[in-house]
């Protein structure tokens, strides 16, 4: 399921390609609203259609969300021209890998996610987690904690292998890098200019040959 006006995006080295062209990531976070009777947390189509325009008005080509999306959602994004990183929720404030049933409902949920959407042209890529705290990841031990990270975007990946898949990680465990990902995220909340500058030309190196996207800031 493929357009013209939404085209699959691959990574090359540090930066993203749309065909032949570079594609620039100019993004919003959207939602997550309150939950309708349908427990869709992006709110009501309408005033999804004003949004997604007011978005290409100033030149935004992407929206991260926190939820998975209903159908109806992507259509709009795909007729605005904008594309969607999709952050898959599951539950990371437990001990998520010492719990077999945990584990299998978080693959469940990456697997069911990207079979129901797969080959939508609005998807720019999944994020199959998004900050693990550090004490989380130092109880587990960072090492399982990124085994598990991985396996997440192989089973992503081996349903829609053209959909690009990533991580959403934060300072506190910018060593949370999972080396099968095709892009580099993070969340950064710095407040002064230059501690901000200079914590990107650190994440530059610390991400290698891979882009970079800056999933929040502020």
């Amino acid at each position: 399921m493929t357009t013209t006006r939404n085209s699959r995006i691959r990574p090359a080295a540090k930066f993203f390609l749309e065909g032949d062209n570079k594609f620039f990531v100019k993004g919003v976070t959207y939602g997550p609203f309150n939950p309708d009777a349908e427990g869709n947390y992006l709110g009501r189509p309408d005033q999804v259609d004003v949004d997604l325009a007011l978005m290409r008005q100033i030149g935004l080509n992407v929206v991260r969300i926190y939820h998975t999306p209903p159908s109806w959602f992507l259509d709009r994004c795909t007729n605005a021209g904008m594309r969607v990183l999709v952050t898959l929720p599951w539950e990371k404030h437990i001990e998520f890998l010492r719990e077999r049933s945990i584990r299998r409902q978080i693959t469940e949920t990456v697997r069911a996610s990207v079979s129901k959407y797969g080959g939508h042209p609005a998807i720019l890529g999944y994020l199959v987690g998004n900050e693990i705290s550090s004490t989380m990841a130092r109880w587990l031990g960072a090492r399982r904690v990124i085994e598990f990270v991985e396996e997440l975007i192989r089973i992503g990946r081996a349903i829609d292998p053209d959909t690009l898949f990533s991580y959403a990680t934060y300072p506190p465990t910018e060593y949370l890098l999972p080396q099968n990902a095709d892009f580099c995220c993070f969340n950064v909340y710095l407040h002064n200019q230059r501690d901000f500058e200079g914590y990107l030309l650190r994440l530059q190196n610390l991400t290698g040959e891979r882009p970079l996207i800056l999933g929040e800031f502020g």
